[in-house]
């Protein structure tokens, strides 16, 4: 979270430097943070019997989950959002634009820094999978995060 912080601070700058509209630069930073909500449904429904809220983010960081849904990870709305902004003219908003850039950026960053599977963000790929964790970390860093759970355990 704290480097989705520190990137969204950085591109919401050059979309200010960029549309020179501080409401795009705010869509941008809060879109680029605020897509992880999408984490708190994973959290709840993998933990139902054991909450705890301290461990949220560690969870993310470490553990295995059974299931992995994060519907707003999902490069297939950033095509859709893409096909509006393109064929609709009325869309081109400054902060409609700042919230693109702040999702793409995000899912971009994501994309490249964590360990996942090459095609875990797109919503197809895990509803193909029933969104079973496993194939979504992919079976290096699912190995490894059993390894590190047996070894704290």
């Amino acid at each position: 979270m704290p480097k989705h912080v520190i990137a969204s601070v950085i591109v919401s700058a050059l979309v200010w430097w960029w549309l020179r509209s501080s409401a795009a630069a705010l869509a941008c930073f809060l879109m680029g943070v605020f897509i992880d909500l999408d984490h708190i449904v994973d959290f709840i429904y993998n933990n139902r019997r054991h909450f705890r809220f301290h461990r949220f983010f560690v969870a993310f960081e470490f553990e295995v989950m059974e299931n992995i849904f994060v519907f707003l990870h999902s490069w297939e709305f950033a095509v859709i959002w893409l096909a509006l902004l393109l064929c609709v003219p009325d869309v081109r908003q400054p902060v409609v634009l700042g919230l693109f850039v702040g999702f793409v950026t995000h899912l971009g960053l994501d994309n490249l820094f964590n360990r996942h599977a090459r095609w875990a963000y797109f919503l197809f790929y895990r509803l193909r999978h029933d969104f079973v964790a496993k194939y979504f970390y992919g079976a290096r860093e699912y190995r490894k995060r059993l390894k590190h759970i047996r070894c704290r355990g």
